[in-house]
């Protein structure tokens, strides 16, 4: 079995969570965090490499960033 990185995890988990959230959308999540859609995309896509960007991104979404880790 392949083991996922943290920052991919970080990734995958900001999809499901932005949809939970009051955002729902990618697009309007972007436009919250000031970045463009498609640097959400990527984040989504490669993972999130920095622990400032994911600390960030958690308060945005107002949760835990160990949310965005699990």
């Amino acid at each position: 079995m392949k083991k996922v990185s943290l920052a991919k995890k970080a990734g995958l988990n900001l999809k499901r969570l932005i949809r939970k959230s009051k955002y729902k959308t990618q697009v309007n999540f972007s436009k919250v965090m000031g970045v463009n859609p498609t640097t959400t995309r990527r984040w989504i896509y490669y993972g999130i490499n920095d622990i400032n960007k994911i600390v960030s991104i958690a308060e945005t979404l107002n949760i835990d960033f160990k949310e965005l880790l699990k």
